[in-house]
C-alpha cells in the first residue's frame, strides 16, 4: 500500500530567488513626417508583431457616438480597391488580423501578424485609413448586427447597472455612454460615418504602437513610410476631463421581480501619473483587487453573500481614474452585504489598515502580474497603448516596476485611507419592492 503523500516542511522548500531589476526597455518614440506618434517597441518572446492604433475621441453628443459606434464597425469592411472578404484574405495570407473599436475616449485599431507580415499589415491598415468605402450595404448589415447586440447587453443585468453607475458618477459627460442607444443607429448613414471619418481619424495627435522582433528604430520608420499617405490639416480633438466624482448616496436601479441584485460603487482615484498611484494599486489590491483581498474573505468566504467581490482601479480621459468596488448578491441580503463592504471600506480606511504582510503579499502580486504580462508582445503592447492614452513615455514602466518593489507599509496605509466609505456613490440594482426597506436607512451608511 502507497505511503499517503505529506506536504514538505517549510525549512525543505528553496528560497525564493532575489527580484531582478526591471531592464530598460528597448524602445523608441518618434513623430512621423504626417504628425503620428509612433512607439516601436522590441520583443522576442514569439516570432508574432502587435499593432495598436490609437486616435483619441471626444465623445460628444449621443448621435455622435452612435455615428462612432457604426465608424468602428464598418472602418475595415472595405476600400475603394478590396471589399471586406478581400481585406480578409490580403490579411491571413500573412497570419494576420486586424479590429476596431470606439468607447467616448478613443478609437483603437489592434492588429497582429507573423514576424514577416508587418508589411501587409501596415498596407491594409493605411487603405483603410485612406480610402475607405462605407459602402451601403455595410453600412446597412453592420448597424443591423450593432443594434441586435446593443438590445441584446442592455437586457443584462451587469451591463444596465455598469451604465447606470457611469450616469451616477459623470451625469451627462460622454463617458456616461459607453454604449449608444440602438434607436440612434437608424439615423447613420454612410454620409454621416465619412463626414466623422474625414474630421476624427487623422494621424496628429494619434499614436501608433508596434511590438515586435525587429530594431525598433526601423520598425518606427518603416510604420512612417508605410502610412506617410494618411494624411490631415487637422488634430485629434482630445477628450475633456468629467467633473470630480462626489461621494455619498445611491441610486436604485429597479428589476422588479429580480432574484439577484448588483451592486457597484466608485469612488476618486489617481491617474497612473500620480507620484502615489503604486501606493494606491497594492492598497486596492488589499481591499479587493485579487483572490487574498479583504472583499473576498469576508464577503465570500465568511458570510457566503456573493460568489466573486472585486475592486479595480479604472483610468479615463484628462487624467481621471475611479476606483470602483462590485459584487453581485441575492437580493434578500444585499442590504447586508453592502453593509459588509461598507465596514470593510471603513477598516482600510481607519481602524484596521492593510498590514505589512498584507503589503507584502498584494505587492509581490502586483510586481509578479505586472511583469508577466511584459513578457509577450500582445501584453506589452496592451501597456503601451495605456500609457500613450495617459499622454506618457514607454520610460514609465520599467520604473513603474521599480516602484511597486519600493511601496512601503505606509505608503499603502496612507493610500489607504482614499478608500473611505463617504468617498464612494454608487448604484444596486434589484428588486425595489425587497431593496428598499434594506437600503433607506442601512444603519447611517449610504441612502437611496
Amino acid at each position: 500500500m502507497t505511503a499517503p503523500a505529506t506536504e514538505p516542511s517549510a525549512d525543505l522548500l528553496p528560497p525564493l530567488a532575489a527580484a531582478r531589476p526591471a531592464a530598460p526597455l528597448d524602445a523608441v518614440t518618434v513623430v512621423a513626417e504626417n504628425g503620428l506618434r509612433v512607439l516601436a517597441a522590441r520583443s522576442t518572446a514569439v516570432p508574432l508583431v502587435e499593432l495598436r492604433l490609437l486616435i483619441p475621441f471626444d465623445g460628444g453628443p449621443a448621435q455622435l457616438g452612435a455615428t462612432a459606434e457604426l465608424l468602428a464597425a464598418t472602418l475595415l469592411g472595405g476600400t475603394r480597391t478590396y471589399g471586406r472578404a478581400a481585406l480578409d484574405d490580403r490579411l491571413a495570407d500573412v497570419g494576420a488580423q486586424l479590429s476596431a473599436r470606439v468607447d467616448p475616449e478613443r478609437l483603437v485599431l489592434s492588429g497582429s501578424a507573423l514576424a514577416d507580415g508587418l508589411p501587409r499589415l501596415l498596407d491594409v491598415l493605411a487603405d483603410c485609413l485612406t480610402e475607405p468605402a462605407f459602402d451601403p450595404q455595410d453600412v446597412a448589415e453592420q448597424r443591423a448586427r450593432l443594434r441586435q447586440r446593443i438590445d441584446v447587453a442592455r437586457r443584462m443585468p451587469k451591463n444596465a447597472v455598469r451604465e447606470a453607475l457611469l450616469r451616477r458618477c459623470h451625469g451627462d459627460h460622454p463617458l456616461s455612454r459607453e454604449t449608444p442607444e440602438s434607436g440612434l443607429l437608424a439615423a447613420v448613414d454612410p454620409d454621416a460615418i465619412r463626414e466623422l471619418a474625414h474630421r476624427r481619424l487623422v494621424p496628429r495627435g494619434a499614436t501608433l504602437v508596434v511590438v515586435g522582433g525587429a530594431e525598433p528604430k526601423v520598425t518606427a520608420d518603416q510604420v512612417g513610410a508605410a502610412l506617410a499617405r494618411w494624411r490631415s490639416d487637422r488634430t485629434v480633438t482630445a477628450p475633456t476631463a468629467p467633473d470630480p466624482v462626489r461621494g455619498g448616496g445611491l441610486d436604485l436601479l429597479p428589476r422588479p421581480g429580480a432574484r439577484q441584485a448588483q451592486v457597484r460603487l466608485a469612488a476618486p482615484a489617481l491617474p497612473r501619473s500620480d507620484p502615489g498611484y503604486e501606493a494606491q494599486l497594492v492598497a486596492n489590491l488589499v481591499l479587493g483587487g485579487y483572490f487574498s483581498s479583504r472583499l473576498v474573505a469576508e464577503l465570500r468566504e465568511n458570510l457566503g453573500y456573493v460568489y466573486h467581490a472585486q475592486s479595480t482601479v479604472e483610468e479615463h480621459a484628462g487624467g481621471s481614474a475611479l476606483t470602483v468596488l462590485g459584487f453581485d448578491t441575492d437580493t434578500r441580503t444585499a442590504g447586508a452585504a453592502l453593509r459588509a463592504a461598507r465596514h470593510e471600506l471603513a477598516r482600510i480606511a481607519d481602524s484596521e489598515p492593510p498590514t505589512d504582510a498584507e503589503v507584502t503579499a498584494a505587492r509581490s502580486y502586483a510586481v509578479g502580474i505586472t511583469a508577466l504580462a511584459l513578457t509577450g508582445q500582445s501584453g506589452l503592447a496592451h501597456h503601451l497603448l495605456t500609457l500613450a492614452s495617459a499622454g506618457l513615455d514607454h520610460g514609465w514602466l520599467p520604473g513603474h516596476l521599480q516602484r511597486l518593489r519600493a511601496v512601503t507599509p505606509d505608503a499603502v496605509r496612507a493610500a489607504a485611507r482614499s478608500l473611505a466609505p463617504d468617498r464612494f456613490t454608487g448604484v444596486v440594482a434589484g428588486d425595489p419592492e425587497v431593496l428598499r426597506p434594506e437600503l433607506e436607512s442601512p444603519d447611517g451608511g449610504w441612502t437611496l
